[in-house]
């Protein structure tokens, strides 16, 4: 029972869930349907010569942290951008990411658009607008100006060694000089010569520190962007997917929520648990065809029929017939169905063998005469005011064995009509007429219920499982507990068996009756489709039969 009380709120608001999921696929698929697919090109980039240097420390690493989030930011900036959309010849760039790799030693360039080839196409312009502005792309974007000073290094280089040459040469012939003059013009060739080669080899180092860009901040191109053939991002279908289940899962969540926010008592252990009363009756909805049918007694062989009577049998169970004269049949609200109770218990108690009285006390709304076609002129109100004796307000219905008192002429009827005394008065003149009488009254909230509770031997409550308010149906027990009426126990009228959710657990509780006469299916007219479809013509019960011809 505790994993229906959590599936039920599901089974019954199906319909809502099925919905939502509905409402989403379909708006998703509207959504993606002329979606195109898009493809994504990547380029990616090494930062520095950190990765190469066999030695590199930890300020190496760290520069490399710092140079990539500055090439990331720059990426998104106008000489990047105005520069790969003037190469080229765009308007606009499609989107794209830049990101870092690798412990930020990478960069990688990501590029989304519809058309595979302009993806490619605006990955590697990125990529080399960015190695371009950065301070060692600048010479190595130039090839010219490259192979000018490569020629000028291999000039530079050929004179160092062609004056290292001419230095040794003079400093060996200095060995062989005999006079003085001609050893100090040696001496003084070969300081020309050594300024000379300082001076090349100033000019040398110089021009090879410029030709190469920094080490620690350079960009060099490693994963050239190549043409996407596959689509990228979320498949349709996934997306039409995940949409779907969102919609269950908003679907699923409105349902418990409604259920929270329905105050209604629904199952017999919620009933059980509220009113803290036991449940004697389980009736089942007969539609409102039959709003005022004596069902019981055109249908004794249907179900409902079998219900009452098992009503009836708990009844009698609960309260020796010695003890239970009286008997109040209430509610919390309109709507419950008491008064169909208290007609068709009535006939029920009368096909059992025993004199009835049913008295319809419900002088506002009165509506047991409709039931038998009688007439209302004389009645309870004529009784309480003394016009007449209770043996001639009653009206015989049937073989005589049950007995029904109007409500009588009650249009002028005040809020203060009834008192203790007086319902005192009726109920103990009527009650030695017959064996049991059935006081039919308005729901628990107006006055005169609490009046006839104070004055009964036993109160009968209805409720309707899904439409009786929970607070209401505590209220009216706490009420009849005041005036300290007896209360048998609950009967639960008005389910709907035909329905799932909640309502399939009274299929545990309805009495099934079928039955079959002298080897023929018995057909009852106007038999409500519900009952049709639960008959099964291959049983019968014999007590319950002669039950019914009482």
């Amino acid at each position: 029972m505790q994993f229906q009380s959590y599936i039920t709120p599901m089974i019954k608001w199906w319909w809502l869930i099925v919905l939502s999921t509905l409402l989403a696929l379909g708006t998703s698929f509207l959504m993606v349907r002329d979606l195109p697919p898009v493809y994504t090109s990547q380029s990616t980039l090494l930062i520095g010569k950190t990765i190469t240097n066999p030695n590199p420390s930890s300020n190496d690493f760290w520069l490399n942290q710092q140079l990539t989030s500055f090439y990331m930011d720059l990426a998104y900036r106008e000489p990047v951008t105005d520069a790969a959309k003037k190469a080229l010849n765009l308007s606009a760039l499609p989107k794209y990411t830049v990101k870092p790799l690798g412990n930020n030693q990478f960069l990688e360039i990501d590029v989304t658009d519809p058309d595979p080839q302009l993806a490619m196409r605006v990955a590697t312009e990125l990529a080399r607008q960015l190695i371009v502005i950065s301070p060692g792309g600048a010479q190595s974007g130039d090839p010219a100006r490259n192979k000018f000073t490569d020629e000028q290094l291999t000039k530079t280089q050929l004179l160092i060694i062609a004056t290292e040459e001419q230095i040794a040469k003079k400093q060996d012939e200095m060995g062989t000089i005999q006079s003085a003059r001609d050893l100090e013009n040696a001496k003084q060739e070969i300081q020309t010569l050594q300024e000379r080669l300082i001076l090349l080899q100033t000019n040398y180092s110089n021009l090879a520190a410029t030709s190469k860009p920094a080490v620690s901040n350079s960009l060099q191109l490693i994963g050239p962007a190549t043409l996407p053939t596959v689509p990228s991002g979320i498949n349709n279908y996934l997306i039409m997917a995940i949409a779907g289940v969102a919609g269950l899962v908003l679907g699923g969540g409105a349902a418990y929520l409604l259920e929270g926010l329905d105050a209604t008592l629904k199952t017999p252990k919620e009933i059980e648990k509220a009113l803290g009363l036991p449940l004697i009756g389980y009736l089942m909805d007969m539609g409102k065809e039959y709003r005022f049918s004596r069902y019981v007694a055109d249908h004794p062989r249907s179900m409902y029929a079998e219900a009452v009577r098992t009503l009836r049998a708990n009844l009698e169970i609960q309260a020796p017939e010695k003890r239970i004269k009286t008997l109040m049949v209430t509610s919390p609200d309109q709507g419950d169905g008491k008064t169909s109770v208290s007609v068709n218990l009535a006939i029920s108690f009368a096909q059992g063998g025993k004199s009835v009285i049913l008295i319809d006390a419900d002088l506002r709304r009165p509506s047991i005469h409709k039931y038998f076609a009688f007439d209302e002129r004389t009645g309870v109100s004529d009784v309480i005011d003394g016009k007449v004796k209770p043996a001639s307000a009653l009206q015989a219905w049937g073989d005589g064995g049950l007995s029904v008192m109007t409500a009588g002429d009650s249009k002028e009827i005040g809020d203060e009509f009834f008192s203790p005394e007086k319902v005192e008065k009726l109920l103990n003149e009527v009650k030695v007429l017959a064996d049991i009488v059935i006081v039919d009254n308005p729901p628990i909230a107006v006055s005169d219920a609490l009046i006839f509770a104070s004055k009964v031997d036993a109160i009968l409550l209805v409720v309707r499982p899904g439409s009786t308010n929970r607070d209401l149906a505590k209220l009216m027990k706490q009420r009849i507990d005041d005036v300290q009426g007896k209360i048998l126990g609950v009967v639960l009228n008005g389910i709907p068996i035909t329905k799932s959710g909640y309502y399939g657990v009274y299929r545990y509780y309805i009495p099934y009756y079928y039955g079959k006469e002298n080897g023929h299916e018995k057909k009852e007219a106007g038999l409500p489709k519900k009952e049709k479809v639960m008959q099964d013509p291959g049983r019968m019960n014999p007590s319950a039969d002669r039950t019914a011809k009482n």
